[in-house]
Order: C-alpha cells, then structure tokens, then sequence
C-alpha cells in the first residue's frame, strides 16, 4: 500500500522488506531474487512507501514515457473522446524527517522496461526526437475504472481540432510536469488529468491539468526532476 509506514517488515511481489530500530539508528534492507540492498538511518528518519514514475529502474535514463495503445482510438472530424490508461508505476521507499525526505530503494513492480525513440529517424548514424520509456496500455472509454495495483489510471481527454478522421495510436508523457496522487492505505493511483489536443495530422499538444480527486494526495518531486525546466505542454510533432 501507498503511503505505509514500514515499521517491522512488508512483502511486496518477491521483494522482502524489513526494519529493524534500535537505540539510537534504523536498519533498512530489501532482498528480492537474490540481490539485497541495506541503508543504515538515524533514530529520527521514517520509512514510507510510494508509487514512483517507471522511469527509475534499472536507472534514470529519460523523463519522458510513450505510451502506445492496445488498439487505436478513432475521432470523427472535430470531436472529442475521454478514455482512460493504466499508467505503469513502481514502489518506492522513502526516508522522511518531518518536511525534508529520500529515496532509498526502489522495488520494480513489472518485469519488462523497455526505450524506444519517439521521432524520425534520419540515417544510420542520426536521429531527432525523445528517448522515452515505452509502456503499452489499453485506452478504455468507459468511467467506471479503477486503477490497478501497480498502476496509475490515468485520464485522458482528446480533443480533434482537424478536419479530417484522426487515428490516435500513442501518446508522448513528460513525467517532470505530469503530478502522481495517490490515497494513503490503498493501492490506488492517479495522474492529473490531461487534454489531447490534435492539431493536424502529425501535430498533437498534450496539456497537464487538473488534480484527479480530492482526497488525493500529491507525490513529492523525485530528486532527478529538481531543478529542471518545466512545460506547461508536451508537443508531438511526428504523428500520433
């Protein structure tokens, strides 16, 4: 569960977490198929659970997640669609003392990560574009979705400013202003929504907008995205 402070011992999947408090330290270690991590803290520090980007195992490579679909969302000319998408996340362990907090760990919740270039390809040597981690979901259009464990769900509006029939296939995330939320106690996940905006054949704007639920609670900013500049859109210039 999210937001569980992790006091004795948690098992997630294969991963066997523990920790242990002593008199003036805590000892945190995680063993999952054979590789063990150990964090030594002091007595002040917490440990807590969070759902994290997929973004960060093995290692951080890329901010950006293209997100191909299981089957393709077709708009008449001038329409719009909401659907929803089962974003993959991971659980991350946190250290905190009171406003100020780590990462430590980070526990992979799904077996394949993969990269795929989302742009042209100019020669054998060049190319133009995002490195993006590549993850596949099925657009759903119906309301009645909860997300699954492991999962951010995920609403997306798109809007077809064409004249023509658009053929919606992927679309191109940037985790740096895309908010997590999540409900303490639960497994349950969430992303701000976001507008889909279809501007021509090959030119789509994706927009970060609004908070998903009330009771939601906000993921702190990952260290690797201090810092970094933020855009309020992410533009796909090279198809949809």
């Amino acid at each position: 569960m999210y937001g569980l402070v992790v006091k004795d011992s948690l098992e997630v999947g294969e991963a066997f977490i523990r920790v242990e408090r002593f008199e003036n330290h805590l000892k945190y270690r995680r063993s999952m198929k054979g590789d063990i991590k150990e964090a030594i803290l002091d007595k002040n520090a917490v440990v807590e659970t969070r759902p994290i980007y997929s973004l960060f195992y093995p290692s951080f490579i890329t901010g950006y997640i293209l997100v191909a679909f299981s089957k393709p969302v077709v708009l008449s000319p001038k329409s719009l669609l909401r659907i929803q998408l089962q974003l993959p996340v991971d659980l991350a362990l946190y250290a905190y003392s009171g406003d100020f907090y780590q990462l430590i760990d980070l526990v992979p919740l799904h077996s394949n990560y993969k990269y795929a270039l989302y742009g042209p390809v100019i020669s054998s040597v060049e190319a133009t574009g995002y490195i993006a981690r590549l993850v596949k979901a099925e657009p759903v259009a119906e309301d009645t979705v909860e997300p699954l464990e492991g999962h951010c769900l995920t609403k997306v509006l798109i809007v077809n400013k064409t004249q023509d029939f658009a053929n919606v296939s992927k679309i191109l995330l940037d985790a740096k202003p895309l908010k997590i939320f999540y409900i303490p106690g639960t497994w349950k996940c969430y992303t701000q929504d976001i507008k889909m905006v279809l501007n021509s054949s090959e030119h789509a704007s994706v927009l970060y907008e609004e908070k998903p639920c009330k009771e939601c609670i906000e993921l702190e900013e990952p260290e690797e995205f201090k810092g970094l500049l933020r855009t309020l859109s992410t533009e796909m210039l090279w198809g949809y």
